[in-house]
């Protein structure tokens, strides 16, 4: 995004609505293009009164892409992660005995950087990840390294979803090699353990997290996917 300095008032209107900070006030409005991920906030505000927003999305379409909510991937995706990982009790995508993990880089409101999201990539592939191929970010990087395209890695976003799974009993393992990695990556990133809980109402990764330090709350966020249950009780083999 760019603000036109022919058009732009001075008004100071949109410097608030920009969630990476992005804006500042010189003798006009001006961009910082580097920390600007095209996430489209500062328009959609609606506060400028003389319309002085110049997308650059069409240049800079990866930055677009995995920033603005309002639209499709290139890759044909929508959206950043799966619905499905958030519904799992009725898609059963992760079976008894894996763990699903969601990694989130950049969010909440700080953006991230694909040379540090591949950091991330790159450690989860060495311990053996299974990435889910209907991710958008999947569609970017190779499976067996976690290695972004070259041409990107620069590129800056308002965040990303790295949605991969595990065998159960390799939980410590990943979650002590993301601890690792946070002193080593230049921005903030949230990591969610999805696993089906027993017929008796046992979350078998509970004790886990708690060894590892790790606070379990049952009544804590809760996604559910509406409709027919599709999971099994008895996973197949």
């Amino acid at each position: 995004m760019r603000i036109d300095p022919g058009v732009c008032i001075s008004c100071g209107s949109c410097v608030v609505w920009c969630p990476l900070r992005a804006i500042r006030m010189e003798d006009v409005a001006v961009v910082d293009r580097d920390e600007c991920v095209e996430c489209g906030a500062c328009r959609r505000a609606d506060v400028c009164p003389v319309d002085a927003f110049r997308s650059e999305s069409d240049e800079r379409p990866y930055r677009f892409a995995f920033s603005d909510p309002s639209v499709a991937k290139p890759t044909g995706i929508a959206g950043r992660g799966t619905e499905e990982m958030k519904t799992n009790d009725v898609t059963g995508r992760f079976k008894r005995g894996r763990v699903g993990i969601c990694i989130e880089p950049g969010r909440p409101g700080t953006g991230a950087r694909f040379h540090d999201i591949e950091k991330i990539t790159t450690t989860m592939a060495g311990l053996g990840a299974h990435f889910e191929p209907a991710n958008p970010l999947t569609r970017l990087i190779s499976v067996q390294t976690g290695k972004l395209q070259e041409d990107i890695r620069d590129e800056k976003v308002m965040s990303a979803v790295i949605e991969c799974d595990f065998p159960e009993p390799q939980l410590r393992e990943v979650i002590r090699a993301l601890d690792a990695i946070a002193d080593h990556v230049d921005c903030v990133f949230s990591v969610s353990c999805i696993g089906r809980a027993e017929t008796d109402g046992l979350v078998t990764l509970e004790h886990t997290l708690r060894e590892l330090g790790i606070a379990y709350y049952p009544n804590g966020k809760t996604n559910l996917g509406m409709g027919r249950p599709l999971a099994a009780e008895v996973d197949e083999q």
